[in-house]
């Protein structure tokens, strides 16, 4: 009778596999991970001290993930990005789990905050338009992260039409605004501690002025920068640059107010039928 044949690496049972083998699937083990599944060889066992390194670990990938993208897209976005459409991407954080991470966090401070970055107490403003603005930042400020993502197509396009000396393609372009987004968001969420102490006045109104300003000069010189070695200027490389960051304001801009309109789409009709029944009157001609 023949001895019965060992079971193939891959099917072997956890339990029973060799010290030289991954725990997970019974693969022969050469390197650092395994070259079947991928875990990790080293499977020490779960301390205490084990949870303290692995939830920072798992959470920010500290030692390349989130940090280090972070830091590459706003010390050098131009070759940061070029390196990642070019292969480099083990060392940095997903795109869209970038982003979304980043405008979450605005979630979260907007809505545990109430953070309101606009002039609360504008004698000039109506009650009603308040209302409406009110409404409006309420819902907004709940569905950032999403209101983000759904813009990324759109986004995208505009950056591939001022873009096109760089010969991206549309997938590419849409990783590119995916990354400059997170970051440009970035900015806006280191301002919001500010914000909370000028909550609703017209300084937090200035403030939020200036960060979009900042946010829309770092797009620019993101989105201009990687058309770095296209034979254009640096004057045309930027101009390019801006206007596919404003082609992505002008965007969001008329999104946003497509959905304030269709949110307060009564409270605006009731709101424009009352002052064409009430006009304000005229001086008296002397």
């Amino acid at each position: 009778m023949h001895a019965p044949s060992a079971p193939s690496p891959a099917t072997a049972a956890p339990a029973a596999a060799a010290p030289h083998a991954c725990l997970n699937c019974g693969t022969a083990l050469h390197d650092r991970f395994c070259a079947h599944c991928g875990q990790a060889a080293d499977t020490h066992r779960i301390t205490l001290g084990h949870w303290l390194h692995d939830i920072p670990h798992s959470i920010w990938h500290v030692d390349k993930g989130l940090p280090y993208t972070l830091q590459q897209m706003l010390r050098r976005p131009g070759s940061t990005l070029q390196r990642y459409l070019a292969g480099q991407r083990a060392p940095f954080f997903r795109p869209l789990s970038y982003l979304l991470i980043i405008t979450g966090l605005i979630t979260f401070l907007y809505v545990v905050l109430h953070l309101r970055p606009y002039n609360m107490h504008d004698p000039a403003m109506p009650a009603e338009l308040r209302a409406v603005q009110e409404r409006f930042i309420t819902f907004f400020s709940k569905y950032i992260n999403w209101f983000a993502v759904a813009l990324l197509p759109l986004t995208a396009a505009v950056v591939r039409l001022f873009l096109r000396r760089g010969r991206f393609n549309y997938a590419e372009c849409i990783t590119v605004a995916t990354l400059v987004t997170g970051t440009s968001h970035f900015l806006t969420l280191v301002v919001l501690p500010v914000l909370y102490f000028l909550n609703g006045t017209s300084r937090g109104q200035l403030l939020m002025m200036g960060v979009m300003l900042l946010t829309l000069a770092y797009q620019s010189w993101a989105y201009g920068s990687l058309l770095q070695g296209t034979g254009l200027s640096m004057l045309g490389r930027y101009l390019r640059g801006w206007a596919a960051a404003m082609g992505g304001y002008l965007i969001t801009l008329i999104i946003a107010m497509t959905i304030m309109i269709l949110l307060n789409r009564e409270q605006i009709q009731a709101f424009i039928k009352h002052k064409t029944q009430h006009p304000v009157p005229s001086a008296v001609a002397r």
